[in-house]
């Protein structure tokens, strides 16, 4: 019986036996599978190991007693970012309390940090998840460029390119967000850069932009310290100031208007900057946007009323010293020209109306150049086809410049049609003959001799009697005929060269 029940070639229990390898298996039909399974594991496992290694982020794993560690530790790219966040005891700390919660909650968690290394701040994402074995995955993503890039969009949207302070855009939504709002002592300042397009018009818009960053500037510095400063149209700007009574801010206007003073007294101040201001302020209860800008608004314009015309005039004066400065004419050129010009209109017996507007255009009938970079009024050789054409604007700059002033406008039409010639090839108008004003006509020649007969950076002076040649050769193309009998007799008589 005992031999009956003693089972044949028993087979020993062994490792091997019992997971299916070998020829004692247990269960030979499990070997394939088990393989299979291996394999896939195996494949799994490399692709993890793959992927840690792809992944540009910092991973780290702590354990439920909160001990950190690298997952990543051959990390090149971000070894140093690694490196100073291990030695961060706050951040460390930080970070455990972070794990803390997610190891409670069970869920998510985002955190963010800044950190300087480098000689730059970093910004930095985290993401802590925690896993069915309770060890929690933590990830840091450099989030630096991103940051910049939206801070520098955010600065697109929001900032004026040319002054770097906040645009109408920005204004409008901060004004929006106080409307309706029960607020104690809000004021919204207004200021206006008196000129501005008379700035453009004569010096152009490039020097038109510095005006306006200039201004800005003081702007910012008299009150950024009180409000939202921002450039809401070309030449305007607003400011929201809050907790402040209407004596601050006549206080700090005061200091806007010395500073001002200050920068318009520089030796290289080519123009007096003046602003326009105005202001409305509210006491308390609900605001009303609309109503205090219209207040502050009219307010800015009865301020600029009131000081327009000076404005204007001290601009003038200002470019009439520019032109002055400028040393492309020689010392005395004015002043020959209205001796000569006044004895052929005495000549001609014109009128003494004629005479008055021949002496001023004598004076200021080149003050459009003052809007001609030197390096083309101070051109030693001929000027390009394209400088012709910059030079020749300063017709139209000085007529522009002349309607701006109460002592000129009689003479800006002058001004204006002062390079004509006779047979109608000058310019800007290509005006022939007696169209052209009898004014221009004089001044045509005496400004042609005094040039002709004193140095400039193109040519050194001619003889008095090559001019006068000159001169005569032109009659008829360039100059009037009967202009220049008169002036011949003129400098006969009274102008005879030695």
């Amino acid at each position: 019986m005992d031999e009956y029940y003693k089972p044949k070639n028993k087979k020993a229990i062994t490792r091997e036996s019992i997971i299916g390898l070998g020829e004692n298996s247990f269960k030979k039909n499990y070997y394939s599978e088990l393989q299979t399974k291996l394999l896939d594991l195996e494949r799994i496992n490399s692709r993890t190991r793959a992927l840690i290694a792809t992944i540009p982020d910092i991973l780290l794993i702590s354990n439920n007693q909160g001990q950190i560690t690298p997952l990543n530790p051959s990390l090149n790219s971000a070894s140093d970012a690694l490196l100073e966040i291990m030695r961060n005891q706050i951040l460390m700390s930080d970070l455990k309390q972070v794990i803390e919660v997610v190891m409670h909650s069970r869920a998510l968690s985002d955190y963010y940090f800044s950190m300087s290394f480098q000689e730059r701040l970093h910004y930095f994402e985290v993401r802590v998840q925690i896993s069915t074995f309770d060890e929690v995955l933590i990830m840091i993503r450099d989030m630096t460029e991103r940051v910049i890039m939206e801070k520098q969009l955010r600065d697109l949207v929001d900032k004026d390119t040319l002054t770097n302070i906040s645009n109408r855009r920005f204004f409008e939504a901060e004004l929006e967000q106080l409307n309706n709002r029960s607020i104690e002592n809000l004021t919204l300042l207004l200021l206006d850069i008196d000129g501005l397009k008379f700035i453009n018009d004569t010096l152009g818009h490039l020097m038109g932009d510095q005006v306006i960053v200039s201004a800005s500037q003081v702007v910012v510095r008299c009150f950024q310290s009180m409000g939202i400063v921002s450039r809401v149209g070309g030449d305007e700007f607003a400011v929201i100031v809050k907790k402040q009574e209407p004596e601050t801010i006549e206080a700090a206007l005061e200091k806007m208007n010395a500073h001002l003073k200050c920068l318009n007294e520089l030796p290289e101040a080519t123009f007096k900057i003046s602003l326009s201001y105005g202001y409305s302020h509210h006491a308390s209860g609900l605001v009303n946007a609309n109503f205090l800008f219209q207040e502050a608004d009219n307010n800015m314009y009865q301020n600029k009323l009131l000081k327009e015309s000076s404005t204007r005039n001290n601009l003038v004066k200002t470019l009439m010293k520019a032109l002055e400065v400028k040393d492309y004419i020689t010392e005395g050129h004015t002043s020959r020209m209205d001796t000569l010009a006044t004895l052929i209109g005495q000549a001609l017996r014109l009128p003494q109306n004629m005479m008055d507007r021949i002496q001023l255009l004598t004076k200021f009938h080149d003050i459009g150049k003052v809007g001609i970079p030197d390096s083309i009024l101070k051109k030693p050789g001929t000027l390009t086809a394209d400088e012709w054409k910059v030079m020749k604007t300063h017709c139209s700059i000085g007529e522009r410049i002349a309607n701006e002033s109460s002592e000129l406008k009689d003479i800006s039409q002058l001004i204006l049609k002062h390079q004509e010639k006779w047979d109608g090839s000058g310019y800007p108008l290509g005006l022939a003959g007696e169209e052209i004003p009898i004014e221009c006509r004089v001044l045509a020649i005496v400004d042609s001799y005094d040039a002709m007969t004193n140095d400039r950076p193109y040519r050194a002076a001619l003889a008095p009697e090559t001019a006068i040649n000159e001169i005569i050769v032109c009659s008829g193309s360039q100059f009037d005929p009967d202009m220049v009998k008169i002036f011949c007799q003129v400098i006969k008589k009274h102008l005879r060269p030695q």
